[in-house]
């Protein structure tokens, strides 16, 4: 339903190079993806639809992965258990640019939000506001629902692609309600999803 993760990676403009399978990734995700013999340049996430093409009822700690051939599932149980080093993150100040180091971290969230989107009603941005906030106060929380579990599989893979400490992962969940409280016009405003839609193509 989608292009590839590093298709649309240099789609969307960012030419930082992928990150090291040996050096980066996550145990689990590495062994996974050697079990399973998927293709690493071609490697997304996975949305399974119904046959009314919406989102199909799945345990969000079951992680899809798609390389244009076959699916496997990466099971996470927590997204603190992804969580390593403690690295600390820019200022605020900074990171309401989008710092390059962490441009991977909000296109995988972001962009897996936006493929959700393709099959539900597109969320407000007071919607988007409120689930960045849940998810910097608690990574873990329980669901409330499918952009939810999008978000949170999307943030996933990023802490299993690339080591990111806590304290960046609240960093970067705290921009991105920023940037959802920046469009929001309104309680029903949908500016924010727009603007990813249209950055994203």
């Amino acid at each position: 339903m989608k292009l590839p993760f590093f298709k649309r990676w240099k789609k969307a403009g960012i030419d930082e190079s992928p990150p090291s399978w040996e050096n980066d990734v996550i145990a689990s995700l590495k062994e996974l993806v050697s079990d399973k013999g998927l293709d690493t340049s071609n490697l997304g996430l996975n949305i399974p639809l119904d046959e009314s093409a919406k989102p199909a009822y799945q345990d969000r700690s079951d992680v899809m992965l798609y390389d244009g051939k076959q699916i496997a599932v990466w099971r996470v149980e927590s997204l603190r258990d992804l969580f390593r080093g403690d690295a600390k993150p820019p200022p605020d100040s900074e990171m309401r640019h989008y710092p390059e180091q962490y441009t991977p971290f909000f296109y995988r969230v972001e962009s897996h939000a936006l493929s959700l989107c393709k099959a539900i009603h597109d969320p407000t941005d007071a919607q988007f506001l409120e689930l960045y906030t849940l998810m910097r106060r608690r990574p873990d929380a329980k669901s409330t629902g499918p952009l939810h579990d999008a978000v949170w599989q999307g943030a996933a893979y990023a802490l299993g692609f690339q080591p990111f400490s806590e304290a960046e992962y609240t960093a970067v969940f705290a921009q991105l309600a920023r940037s959802a409280r920046r469009w929001r016009m309104g309680a029903s405003s949908r500016n924010y999803i727009a603007y990813l839609r249209k950055t994203f193509g």
